[in-house]
């Protein structure tokens, strides 16, 4: 009898650290859903330039969707840094580049807006407008005539949200609770011949 006891005790014991652990499990993969994730990324030439494709998945946080349909206007940063690998000096800088895509709702509508350049585009959706936000868009970071034939270049990429754009109240609650207003992929790197 007490051998039976044991072994229920050992299997209940199991069962609820099996159960711990599928709960550790959601939540460790919804505090893993927020965030900018990376897709994929691609570099292509196209005649005279070499374009970046793909782009980012972004999910906001609680705290940023709220303000976003409050009114609050985000602006996400789309970096890019090229540069040839050299073999006895410091890499050669081939391209800095950034540009700003802004992400507003209008909530007598209920539409999401994106701006890129000067153009914008309407979405019925968060799930729309994050995409084309995190779409790298066929964008041309570098040209031929930088680069050198048979070397090896490097370009690194990045999406992060541009708290310095924010309202001034918001800045200083983004500064103080970071964990809650920040989003950054944080740059990721693509290597690539020409």
């Amino acid at each position: 009898m007490d051998f039976f006891m044991h072994v229920f005790s050992r299997r209940n014991f199991l069962l609820a650290v099996l159960a711990l652990l599928a709960g550790v499990g959601a939540i460790v993969s919804s505090a893993r859903a927020e965030g900018i994730q990376v897709q994929q990324i691609d570099v292509v030439q196209r005649g005279e330039l070499f374009h970046l494709i793909g782009g980012f998945s972004i999910q906001l946080s609680p705290t940023l969707d709220d303000a976003l349909r409050r009114g609050v206007q985000l602006t996400f940063v789309q970096a890019v840094e090229a540069e040839r690998e050299r073999d006895w000096w410091l890499a050669e800088g081939l391209s800095d580049l950034d540009r700003s895509v802004r992400l507003s709702y209008n909530a007598l509508l209920r539409q999401y807006y994106v701006s890129l350049n000067g153009v914008s585009s309407e979405h019925e959706t968060l799930a729309d407008a994050l995409r084309v936000v995190g779409d790298l868009r066929d964008w041309a970071v570098v040209n031929v005539r930088q680069m050198k034939r048979k070397s090896e270049y490097k370009i690194y990429v990045r999406l992060y949200l541009d708290v310095s754009q924010l309202p001034k109240p918001l800045q200083v609650n983004a500064l103080a609770s970071s964990g809650r207003w920040q989003l950054d992929s944080g740059w990721q790197e693509r290597i690539f011949r020409y």
